[in-house]
């Protein structure tokens, strides 16, 4: 059946749809043979998956199902949680030896496990066919609910749904932490899915991922190594110590404090390794709470346990505390204070400045907290996190003197102009409320008619601010022609990827490809010829890392930001050839891109005479003429030419990523993106008309009046061939007509 689309604010239809459902789930009948025989029959098949911390402490535990004899445990890839160490049992306690995770996809949620299956066959799950999970249709689901090993429990498949881009399985039954991963199968037991989350809103609704997620990701398996897998996102030991628990993770410039500490209220620090200064001295971090009702931010004077002070965000308000014990009742919150400086669920860049006798807290370069408490006088220095908030932290600071962001005189002026008036709103009373309300509809229709002219002001302001976040990005990428040429495609593929996520560190990047490449380097000997560098990138990327073409979500716009291929180890063709190229040139290799019709590929140049070209969507697949042939046949309908064969220079690859973003977003109606890209793409190719002809478009289409007219004058100005006059003069009639 059809799915239908439902965004997380939507769930609350979902609940009103169940409520009219006449199936609840229930808990199995005791002296029902027929499933007490099918649950003897399944539960073999069901592991237990104990996640566990960097010293081995547990961190959380989840399920699992044997889905091949030979030893391949399916699970969600949450369960697995990148990065961490984990053990596979059987339902009778025995542990079985994990080799590698054999498939593994982040946005599908799902993870594919290889383990050593000893001297005898694993029972495995035969799988449904997926057109077979239909509404209404009974189901069991297998789990380790809270903890508690082997349970079950019986319910309905209520409907196939779309949930944030992903096809679901909704359930009618209880689902509990502990039940992600394990089967949901029918009663003739089949898999029908994979359990994968409970909704916050009804404990009878859950959803399940699809069989068929599952065989796709079976078909196109990216083999990491147990040992490799351990040191994904792993915290730079000679750089950070993590005390009292929460998986702390980094990727790029970026660290995430994963799960609750196991200090009193969630309690987990960070500590850096750097000598802190004597005093004074100031330390700072930007930091993202992904739920404002959580705890976040800077500690310092810490003595590695219980003692320290924090200066976070808490709540929506900012806090400063000493922490003089592992116990709520020794902590003295000094100050706590509510501003309009911190912007919940934003980015909040937190700093502190410890003198002799006082300590001064900012916010976004305001000073919000002061105060003189001199319970802890000196110490290490890191990062804070409490209850179950999963926080974001980069650019983390130590020094004697922080440089503070700081608006500049014209920054200034410009938004005096935009200075909004404070409304009297909290000022009016009854006796003006009942006037008001003689007036009938008409007053009512006044009061709406300014909140929709004040709405648009504020789309408008998103929309500016929106632009502001993103004009250094696009200054960079218009003078990438006075970056290193060496560097030139890495910098202007992470900065593409930063359209879309404004705090994206590009040094971090750029240092984590310099520490792959390093990686690489370190097998080879001095004297290793071409392709024996190419073997050892290939090794690295495809065999023990597990990069791979995206194909579940083809089309997602993270395929095209480098820093999610790096990070995720999947995407498209052009920009998984982007990081070979990247590789390739770091060991010494000359690597080219290679504009196939509807397919990028790589171009290994081993000397004057030989050329290898190289699928790296296909795990780098070595390609020969009559393959390259084939490609441009299927993806272009034609023969292939010479010019087919020709390096593609880095602007011309970075013209193609936005582009495929302009797709990607076009085919989503998302005005907005399209913009970004368009900024983007006019960036790296100012001479191009029709770049800036689109732009001018998104411009006029988005409420950007004044810009469009700013583009369309350039045209008529500069009057370029092939421009089309009559179309641009009526295209800057349209836009003064909206003035």
């Amino acid at each position: 059946m059809q799915g239908v689309t439902v965004h997380r604010s939507d769930l609350i239809l979902l609940t009103l749809l169940m409520i009219t459902a006449v199936f609840t789930a229930s808990p199995l009948p005791a002296d029902d043979q027929s499933h007490q025989s099918l649950i003897a029959n399944i539960r073999p098949s069901v592991t237990t998956i104990r996640v566990r911390g960097r010293d081995g402490e547990p961190l959380g535990i989840g399920t699992g199902f044997i889905i091949d004899s030979d030893g391949l445990v399916a699970t969600n890839f949450h369960v697995i949680n990148e990065g961490r160490p984990f053990t596979v049992e059987t339902a009778g306690g025995k542990k079985l030896r994990v080799l590698a995770v054999e498939a593994s996809d982040v946005a599908s949620d799902l993870a594919i496990i290889r383990v050593d299956p000893g001297s005898s066959e694993l029972p495995a799950l035969p799988f449904a066919e997926d057109d077979t999970s239909q509404q209404g249709i009974r189901v069991l689901a297998f789990g380790n609910p809270l903890g508690l090993r082997n349970s079950v429990v019986e319910g309905i498949v209520s409907a196939r749904r779309e949930v944030e881009g992903r096809e679901l399985l909704q359930l009618a039954m209880p689902i509990e932490p502990g039940n992600s991963g394990g089967p949901l199968v029918d009663l003739e037991g089949r898999v029908h899915g994979i359990i994968n989350m409970k909704s916050s809103i009804d404990d009878n609704l859950g959803f399940a991922i699809p069989v068929s997620q599952l065989v796709a990701l079976r078909e196109n398996p990216n083999p990491v190594a147990i040992d490799r897998w351990v040191r994904i996102g792993r915290i730079n030991a000679d750089r950070w110590t993590p005390v009292m628990g929460s998986r702390w993770q980094q990727r790029g410039g970026r660290i995430v404090a994963l799960g609750q500490g196991n200090g009193f209220g969630g309690r987990s620090l960070l500590l850096s390794k750097r000598e802190v200064p004597q005093r004074p001295f100031e330390v700072a971090v930007m930091v993202r709470l992904d739920d404002e009702s959580g705890a976040a931010g800077l500690a310092f004077h810490s003595d590695d346990q219980n003692k320290q002070y924090g200066f976070y965000a808490s709540a929506g308000r900012l806090r400063l505390t000493c922490f003089r014990g592992a116990s709520v009742y020794s902590w003295d919150i000094l100050k706590e204070v509510e501003t309009e400086h911190y912007l919940p669920g934003q980015w909040n860049q937190l700093k502190v400045r410890v003198e002799t006798d006082t300590i001064t807290c900012f916010v976004n370069g305001r000073m919000v907290i002061e105060s003189d408490d001199q319970q802890l006088t000196e110490g290490q220095v890191g990062l804070a996190k409490f209850r179950e908030t999963e926080p974001e932290f980069s650019g983390f600071q130590l020094g004697t003197a922080l440089p503070s962001p700081m608006l500049s005189e014209a920054a200034e002026n410009t938004l005096a102009e935009l200075e909004i008036a404070a409304l009297p709103l909290d000022s009016i009373g009854t006796d003006q409320i009942r006037e008001l309300g003689k007036s009938g509809e008409l007053a009512a229709r006044e009061l709406t008619r300014r909140a929709i002219e004040l709405e648009k002001q504020a789309k408008r302001l998103h929309q500016l601010a929106d632009d502001v976040e993103r004009a250094e990005t696009i200054d960079r990428l218009s003078r990438l022609d006075q970056t290193d040429a060496d560097q030139r495609l890495l910098v202007g593929s992470l900065l593409i990827a930063r359209l879309d996520s404004p705090d994206l560190d590009v040094d971090a990047y750029r240092a984590r490809v310099d520490e792959m490449a390093a990686e690489i380097q370190e097998t080879l000997k001095e004297d290793a010829s071409a392709t024996e560098k190419r073997d050892a990138l290939h090794r690295y990327l495809f065999e023990e890392n597990g990069y791979h073409g995206s194909r579940s979500e083809y089309y997602h716009a993270a395929n095209s930001h480098l820093n999610r291929v790096i990070d995720d180890r999947e995407g498209l063709p052009i920009t998984m050839s982007v990081l070979y190229i990247e590789l390739g040139r770091r060991l010494g290799m000359k690597v080219e891109g290679v504009g196939l019709p509807g397919h990028f590929v790589s171009k290994h140049v081993i000397d004057d005479e030989n050329e290898q070209l190289i699928d790296v969507f296909e795990r780098g697949k070595l390609l020969s003429r009559a393959d390259a042939v084939e490609i441009v046949a299927l993806h272009g309908g034609r023969a292939l030419r010479r010019s087919d064969l020709q390096a593609t220079t880095d602007i011309e690859i970075l013209s193609r990523i936005l582009n495929n973003l302009i797709g990607v977003a076009g085919r989503q109606n998302d005005g907005e993106a399209m913009l970004r890209y368009c900024d983007a793409i006019v960036a790296v190719n100012p001479e191009e008309y029709r770049y800036r002809m689109l732009r001018a478009q998104l411009r006029g289409m988005t409420g950007r009046i004044n810009l469009g007219l700013e583009d369309v004058q350039w045209l008529l100005e500069k009057d370029p061939p092939g421009l089309d006059r009559g179309e641009t003069e009526r295209l800057r009639s349209a836009l003064i007509d909206r003035l």
